[in-house]
């Protein structure tokens, strides 16, 4: 069942559009990412959701009824932002019990306690809640901004960058409670985010935006099986997805500034069109080989980054770039030079202009 809808949403500031035709479900229970870079568009998608801007175009659905001319006070949706809003004169418990004692969500002090100490609990702040928020830190004002949205118990919630003001290791534990605590409640979420890590760990679907777009929606194993866009490959993957720049001429594709080629029919072109295209394949399909195996590409690892179990290396081949993960337990040196081959079969080809498939696997 789709709990939400924006339908054609146009939002613009001054010269700046922010939203151009954004269209988005969610479906009931669900986590959906909202995923994509600085300026795409996250927090304006929620905003408008929420009731906090009004479109220029477009219409917000909840529950089969059109709310845009609704106000935010008047939606059944709760929004945690990047910064925790908290209202430091009142302590933790009063900040969570804030809304239901508004004149819109007001219920009796006997259900504000029960409410306040059941997501103080979910959360584990319950220990915290005589002190004063400016006594906590930013994980623990960030958990009571969380709780403070769950006692309302709305129709959406919408998490706008909540983790990102925080150090690694306080936003893998919040992640976890998070997925816990939707778990416990199975409440609808729309979490934005321009960290792919916790958008994959969070979501049952992601939803990548770019220019106030959404490009595509799927889950995590269908984005990976079936990006439509290269854009797709850039937004998603830890690595994300390598990238060449090439050209197809003579029913072969080209790789710019080298000696590599493969024919169109190794790729999966049923036409073979003339003009400069992307090559995408993803890192886990590339495989580093020794320089007398067919096809290898010579590269020159550029640098190394220890992951623990892992390291990425970063490769320059020519003018392209590309990031690898690596057993931790194989020898190589920034530096070096290796190689690797790109299997055609797996790989995806875009159109450089539009960023769009070309290749028929999908």
């Amino acid at each position: 069942m789709t709990v939400l809808q924006a339908l054609g949403l146009v939002k613009s500031f001054g010269v700046i559009r922010a939203l151009d035709g954004l269209e988005l479900a969610v479906r009931e229970g669900e986590v959906l990412a909202l995923l994509g870079p600085t300026g795409a568009g996250k927090t304006t998608t929620l905003r408008t959701i929420a009731g906090l801007e009004t479109p220029d175009e477009g219409r917000v659905i909840l529950d089969g009824e059109d709310v845009t001319p609704l106000g935010a006070r008047e939606r059944d949706v709760a929004v945690v932002f990047e910064r925790f809003n908290l209202l430091s004169t009142l302590s933790v418990r009063d900040n969570i019990a804030f809304p239901l004692r508004s004149p819109v969500y007001r219920q009796d002090e006997d259900e504000i306690e029960r409410r306040v100490a059941t997501a103080a609990t979910d959360l584990r702040i319950d220990h915290l809640l005589d002190r004063n928020t400016d006594q906590l830190s930013g994980g623990e004002r960030q958990r009571v901004a969380i709780a403070r949205a769950l006692v309302r118990r709305p129709r959406v919630f919408l998490l706008d960058e909540p983790l990102s003001a925080l150090d690694l290791k306080l936003r893998e534990s919040l992640q976890s409670e998070l997925k816990r605590v939707h778990e416990a409640y199975g409440a609808t979420v729309v979490y934005a985010s321009h960290d792919f890590p916790s958008a994959a760990m969070l979501a049952d679907r992601i939803a990548l935006i770019e220019n106030g777009r959404v490009v595509q929606v799927d889950t995590l194993s269908g984005l990976i099986a079936d990006p439509s866009a290269a854009t797709v490959g850039r937004l998603i993957g830890s690595p994300a997805m390598a990238q060449f720049a090439g050209h197809i001429a003579d029913g072969q594709l080209h790789l710019d500034e080298t000696e590599v080629a493969f024919s169109c029919d190794a790729l999966g072109l049923e036409t073979h069109p003339r003009g400069s295209v992307i090559l995408g394949v993803w890192p886990e399909d590339l495989a580093i080989c020794g320089a007398d195996s067919t096809g290898s590409v010579p590269a020159l690892v550029w640098a190394t980054d220890f992951r623990g179990a892992d390291r990425v290396i970063e490769l320059h081949c020519g003018p392209h770039r590309l990031r690898k993960a690596v057993p931790r337990s194989m020898s190589v040196r920034q530096g070096e030079r290796i190689h690797f081959a790109i299997r055609p079969e797996r790989c995806f080809v875009y159109d450089a202009a539009t960023g769009r498939r070309q290749d028929a696997r999908s």
